[in-house]
């Protein structure tokens, strides 16, 4: 199923491609009326781009949708003369509102010490981490981890693993970064692997492990999602 969206997402993004180049190339033959380019190219076009990738390549539904509406309800205020400020822009800001009131009503955090600085200190087996023009940094507690979700837009994440043990099976981390980071620390003894969907922008594991190291055969993690004009990285420690 992961290998099957990986491919959908591959393939939307050549077929993007391929359509942008033959729209440059029908524009300047002048086969074409110039505002067709100018509309697919258009921000809230670069929206409902972004957020169908999102949406092929993340668990994480709910982005995707969101950045679709909010490009679909710009181009719409445009071109039917709803008034975007007044009417669509509140109904999407109380939505995201909601959200995180649902996602984050939780008890207030403590903090720890760690080499990367004060860091909050998570007793849970999942996480959920939004960043947006900002940052945080967590040291996750869990002796059977589960994976989570690491949202970064104008931010930066820093998630410490090293208090972990991996729960049996595969067990996933969803990451989106826009214009963000997100930097993940595993201790080197896992067995972890990256199916990230990056677009401009990367994602990779830093540092090495001892070859007479045994990496745990039965305890999986995954890196997925996407990763856009940004980048991340996995820490072995």
């Amino acid at each position: 199923m992961l290998e099957k969206t990986q491919s959908t997402g591959r393939m939307f993004l050549g077929a993007i491609l391929i359509l942008a180049g033959a729209l440059f190339l029908l524009r300047n033959f002048d086969f074409i009326d110039l505002n067709i380019t100018h509309i697919l190219f258009s921000f809230p076009s670069i929206l409902i781009f972004v957020g169908i990738l999102s949406f092929l390549n993340s668990s994480k539904k709910w982005f995707g949708i969101a950045l679709i509406a909010v490009g679909g309800g710009m181009h719409l205020s445009h071109y039917y003369n709803i008034e975007f400020s007044a009417f669509i822009l509140p109904i999407i800001l109380i939505g995201f509102g909601f959200m995180i009131l649902v996602k984050h009503n939780r008890t207030a955090p403590t903090h720890i010490k760690t080499e990367m600085g004060d860091a909050e200190e998570v007793w849970d087996d999942k996480f959920d981490v939004i960043s947006i023009f900002g940052g945080s940094s967590k040291f996750i507690n869990s002796t059977a981890f589960r994976g989570g979700n690491i949202t970064s837009i104008f931010g930066g994440n820093e998630i410490n693993l090293s208090g972990c043990k991996l729960a049996e099976g595969e067990n996933i981390i969803d990451v989106i970064a826009i214009f963000g980071g997100t930097t993940i620390m595993v201790p080197k003894e896992w067995n972890v692997i990256v199916d990230v969907f990056p677009l401009f922008g990367g994602f990779g594991i830093k540092g090495k492990r001892d070859p007479l190291l045994v990496v745990e055969k039965d305890r999986v993690l995954r890196i997925k999602g996407v990763v856009i004009f940004g980048g991340g990285e996995i820490k072995l420690i």
